[in-house]
């Protein structure tokens, strides 16, 4: 197989416009002089990541599935998706993901096809052709797990759009999400899993970033994929399956640093799944929008003459702490903070847990944590002179809001972008993580009754933290006690990862711990519980001939 590499440029290269089920059908008339070797069908097979990037890098999306969660919470009137001000004829993020994971799985479809005329043909071999196909799949599987997470029941097909049957394939109605996901986790079970579960193993059984470059959609990201499929659809040993030849591959989970977390550390061993961006200031800028919204808000200090005045134009002050690495040009929005259900009982300041912030009580080193909070930073007092900011005179401070954790702290540095240029961010956002995995493997085996096994995998991610293992006498032997623990895990340790929501959808408890945890009042004004799936946007309604509805909003 050739190198699976997948280089920046082309990143660039891939920004096109998306596409809806109504799409206009490109002719392929001139297919029998395209694709007849392995280059040229991955770089047909290039388009398909496209959208990935388009639905990640919207920050819309992020506050979709994080702070309409008992997690995190971003009280801004305009923020639609924030605060649940959405409807079928406003459905705010939910038009990014359905145009661009349609967009997705047509390309894919268009290419499985092209992959077997061009094997038909003697273009490519048989292993050439198995091993693209299953790239393919697994692109494909992407864009379906997004739009049954996000949607519920959607319209499924397989077949390549053409002029000749667009129309019918533009009025599918919903198809079952279960049977949806049943589809994609047969197929991705026949091409990952090795000859000894049953599969052909198609794609090389590796870690994503092997040797810290970025690579194209492997194995192991439809490993995970089929891992969460499966437990969305509570076939547990299929998800046992999928998630154990995960760990064969990533081994030992205290392998990988909590510091490889935050997103400013790309392409990181742990990384499942990253979206890349990258910000050149006279070359390639393909960049996100996160992190403006997870920084902590800058202030200017007050100065008594207008000389310094104008010297204080630019400058680095986060709420109250000079952090020259954040640098002098960062634009900060207001910004999302989490819950009190976060700050006060899953990550308080004083937590032994590593992942409540980077720095300890008052401490002037680093703990090794993962950044999820920022209760206070090593950084320099705004007040003295730039020539007193040295590593030797770092000191770790309160930021002004939080004073000394009586407040609600910031986002913490997982989410920040070093020497961010206005609003631009490139950081990889890490999309699926090893640890992940981990967490199927706990919840899975909880649920084949086996108390003990999911005690060892959940014990993997606490001991990574610094925190003492749970035993089944603290749980007492209670299922449900075992599973509460698991899904508090979930949130400390994927905090802010596009998983969330999903995850308590999946749990099917998402109305509850929302309306009960977050203290957003916008959100509280508008949340019902249809908002568990976002809507299909009106107009695709309308061009489906009726054959899609929101019958629940209508509701």
């Amino acid at each position: 197989m050739e190198a699976r590499k997948l280089t920046t440029a082309v990143i660039a290269a891939l920004i096109i416009t998306s596409c809806s089920l109504k799409e206009q059908v490109t002719s392929y008339s001139q297919r029998d002089n395209f694709y007849r070797n392995v280059s040229e069908i991955q770089a047909g097979l290039n388009a398909c990541y496209t959208p990935i990037r388009t639905i990640y890098s919207n920050v819309n999306f992020w506050q979709m599935t994080e702070c309409d969660t008992d997690l995190m919470y971003l009280n801004v009137s305009n923020q639609y998706n924030a605060i649940c001000n959405i409807s079928p004829s406003r459905p705010g993020c939910a038009t990014t993901v359905w145009q661009n994971a349609y967009y997705g799985v047509s390309r894919a479809n268009t290419m499985i096809n092209a992959i077997s005329q061009a094997l038909e043909k003697g273009y490519i071999s048989e292993r050439e052709a198995v091993s693209l196909k299953a790239e393919a799949i697994v692109l494909r599987a992407f864009h379906y797990y997004l739009l049954t997470s996000t949607f519920g029941d959607v319209p499924y097909y397989e077949e390549e759009v053409t002029e000749q049957n667009r129309a019918r394939i533009a009025s599918l109605p919903r198809m079952s999400a279960d049977d949806t996901r049943d589809a994609i986790i047969a197929q991705l079970r026949e091409y990952l899993l090795p000859s000894a579960m049953g599969g052909k193993q198609a794609l090389e059984l590796c870690r994503t970033y092997e040797d810290g470059t970025d690579y194209r959609i492997g194995a192991a990201a439809g490993l995970f994929i089929g891992g969460k499929m499966a437990l969305w659809n509570r076939r547990w040993q299929d998800a046992v399956d999928f998630f154990s030849v995960l760990e064969d591959i990533y081994g030992e989970l205290s392998r990988y640093p909590l510091t490889d977390v935050p997103f400013s550390r790309k392409y990181t061993k742990e990384s499942i799944l990253e979206v890349p961006q990258v910000y050149e200031p006279y070359g390639l800028q393909i960049v996100g929008g996160i992190a403006p919204w997870a920084t902590p808000v800058r202030r200017k200090v007050v100065v008594d003459d207008e000389e310094a005045a104008q010297k204080d134009s630019t400058h680095c002050f986060y709420n109250g702490v000079a952090i020259p690495e954040l640098g002098y040009d960062a634009h900060i929005y207001s910004c999302a903070r989490p819950t009190p259900y976060v700050y006060q009982n899953l990550l308080p300041y004083n937590s032994a847990d590593l992942r409540t912030g980077e720095y300890s009580n008052g401490a002037n080193s680093a703990r090794g944590g993962s950044g999820t909070l920022a209760w206070r930073w090593s950084g320099f007092d705004p007040t003295v002179a730039p020539e007193y900011w040295t590593d030797e005179n770092r000191a770790v401070m309160w930021f002004t809001s939080v004073a000394k954790a009586s407040g609600c702290p910031w986002l913490g540095n997982k989410f920040w972008c070093w020497d961010m240029k206005y609003v631009r961010d490139s950081n990889n956002y890490k999309i699926f993580r090893y640890a992940g995995a981990i967490l199927g493997l706990a919840e899975a085996h909880l649920m084949l009754s086996d108390q003990t096994t999911a005690l060892k995998y959940l014990n993997m991610t606490r001991h990574r933290a610094g925190l003492p293992d749970l035993s089944t006498i603290e749980i007492g032997g209670k299922s449900e006690l075992l599973m509460e623990e698991i899904r508090c895990e979930c949130a400390k340790e994927l905090f802010g990862e596009f998983n969330r929501k999903f995850d308590l959808v999946r749990w099917g408890i998402w109305y509850e711990r929302t309306t009960q945890y977050n203290n957003c009042s916008r959100l509280l004004e508008n949340i019902r519980p249809c908002h568990r799936y976002w809507p299909i946007p009106s107009n695709q309604v309308a061009n489906s001939g009726g054959a899609l509805d929101n019958k629940e909003y209508g509701e």
